[in-house]
């Protein structure tokens, strides 16, 4: 079920990044003047609580249940048949966070089947639910760009293609080194940030209404990715050459250009990635592009951009 609400809506849900908390401003904690803009106007529209009448605890790790209820609140998910077994997901219906759980698993956020109440919450685990939510509140244009994340290798692939649209909506961001640190566990003041970011997103494109079309830069980047190569000798004389390489969405392509065959015995594959229509609207799914071409056996093939 989609629910589609602006954020005036959303704000004056009641959200808090614990089971309770105190309903003031100016938490004593919160030091940095940019995180009290985030908290106190968050806490000013109901969305955040302290643990305290005084205390946020910025850099206390979210625990897996405060995480979901977080999202769940934040974009208004209902628990739809609260009278439903929540054997599904194997917890016990008289938890704080059973609603939260059941909530998210009727309006299709991936939701573990097992939630450990003391488990904290891991970035990627927030940024997979938190593109979900989003996607409950509309359809959304974004820039068509692949962003470098140096410990790509480190994040799953369920979790991707929400690092790359969160990245490209403003929402996230990555650390000084370039890394999203996927396994690492997310603070309240993470959590808050992103969940501002995100509102703000969703009520600046009028809940994925918008008539106007996010600007578009396509293939930014692009040049730093180098496809995988994989050889098949097809016979004595002949051996396929495939190319593969993962695009931030299927409106992108490779080709192969020309062969140079060395007299080292290289062959110098040169290829060229295809950029997307612009004028067309792709879904932000990780995808494997490949582009395949013979050389001669006996020659090891090695890529190279066109134009290098």
């Amino acid at each position: 079920m989609k629910h589609k609400k602006g954020l005036a809506a959303t704000l004056a849900l009641c959200v808090s990044l614990t089971a309770g908390g105190a309903s003031v401003l100016a938490f004593s904690d919160v030091k940095d003047e940019g995180q009290k803009t985030v908290v106190d106007t968050l806490k000013s529209k109901g969305i955040v609580n302290g643990v305290t009448s005084d205390l946020f605890r910025p850099d206390q790790a979210l625990s897996e249940p405060q995480g979901v209820q977080l999202i769940v609140k934040a974009f208004g998910l209902k628990n739809e048949y609260a009278a439903a077994s929540a054997a599904q997901n194997k917890i016990s219906p008289d938890t704080w966070y059973a609603d939260a759980v059941q909530a998210a698993t009727q309006n299709g956020l991936s939701i573990p089947v097992e939630l450990n109440p003391q488990g904290e919450m891991t970035r990627e685990q927030f940024v997979i639910l938190l593109h979900e939510g989003i996607n409950t509140t509309g359809n959304y244009p974004v820039i068509m760009k692949y962003n470098l994340v140096n410990d790509e290798d480190k994040i799953g692939k369920d979790a991707k293609s929400a690092v790359q649209n969160l990245l490209n909506m403003n929402i996230i961001e990555l650390d000084k080194d370039g890394n999203f640190r996927p396994d690492q566990s997310l603070t309240r003041m993470e959590a808050a940030s992103m969940i501002f970011n995100a509102l703000e997103f969703v009520d600046s494109h009028g809940n994925g209404g918008s008539s106007e079309p996010a600007p578009t830069e396509p293939g930014e980047g692009q040049q730093g990715i180098v496809p995988s190569v994989t050889t098949t000798k097809v016979d004595d004389k002949t051996t396929k050459v495939k190319l593969t390489a993962e695009m931030p969405h299927p409106g992108y392509g490779l080709k192969i250009d020309d062969v140079k065959l060395e007299k080292d015995g290289r062959a110098i594959v040169l290829y060229t990635i295809v950029q997307p229509d612009p004028d067309m609207m792709y879904p932000m799914v990780i995808t494997n592009v490949t582009a395949e071409t013979d050389i001669p056996t006996g020659y090891t093939a090695e890529v190279q951009p066109s134009g290098k």
